[in-house]
């Protein structure tokens, strides 16, 4: 698996010799957290173990409400489902980080059971565009990526206005800030270039506005675009005030 690829030089950094547990998000991470484990126990299969750390206690969808409707949720709705995490690092797989209320409040949840440290796994690039269409997103500065983009010096800015261009480089200063805000060791996106790798025919007639800003139609662009104009004055303005 790319992902694979990519997490276990920075696991073989950061984690020493300390056994790893594979995991995934329930219903939404299970393939990703599959692939993921194939490929790391290729690399150390003594250290590498696969089973499920987290369970889910209700249904209800956490995406949509209020901010504090949706912590209170997510903390009711997911929790360990074992005591086998202490002094063990956890490598947690999804499909994608959105907000990143969810994956903070999994990883404060594992790190007060025991574990050593909880890395994530995201088999996406990063989130940078709601597509209007169900997520229960109105604004982008509601997402992970662009709450740390504001963070960003202003040249690093620009060159990451386009994320699915940006530099790898770039990349890695993003994934450890979204990483420090969530209490993660760390956190690996899937590259976009490789994520168009793994797709069938290309990309031809699949919809990747999530990940690059492209809306499918006139109508999600120009809100995109004013969105993203709307995102990009406030901050000019909060610098301006600032100084």
């Amino acid at each position: 698996m790319a992902l694979g690829r990519i997490v276990w030089p920075r696991l073989a950094v950061e984690t020493s010799s300390a056994p790893i547990i594979v995991s995934s998000m329930p219903r939404t991470g299970t393939p990703y957290a599959d692939g993921l484990f194939a490929s790391l126990a290729k690399q150390q299969s003594a250290l590498v173990q696969r089973h499920e750390v987290i369970a889910v206690n209700r249904s209800q969808r956490t995406l949509i409400g209020s901010l504090g409707e949706r912590k209170s949720l997510i903390w009711q709705k997911y929790r360990v489902a074992t005591n086998d995490v202490a002094d063990r690092i956890i490598v947690v797989a999804d499909e994608a980080l959105i907000r990143g209320d969810t994956s903070r409040a999994v990883t404060e949840m594992l790190l007060a059971a025991g574990a050593k440290a909880v890395h994530w796994a995201i088999g996406s690039p990063p989130i940078v565009a709601p597509n209007y269409y169900g997520m229960g997103i109105e604004t982008i500065d509601e997402l992970g990526f662009w709450k740390i983009w504001k963070s960003l010096p202003p040249e690093t800015r620009q060159d990451s206005l386009r994320s699915h261009r940006i530099a790898p480089q770039t990349l890695r200063v993003i994934e450890r800030k979204i990483a420090l805000s969530i209490n993660a060791a760390t956190i690996t996106y899937l590259p976009f270039e490789d994520l168009l790798s793994l797709l069938p025919r290309g990309h031809e007639g699949i919809d990747l506005s999530a990940f690059t800003f492209e809306m499918p139609t006139p109508g999600g662009q120009k809100r995109a675009d004013e969105n993203l104009n709307r995102l990009i004055s406030d901050l000019t303005s909060t610098k301006t005030s600032a100084a």
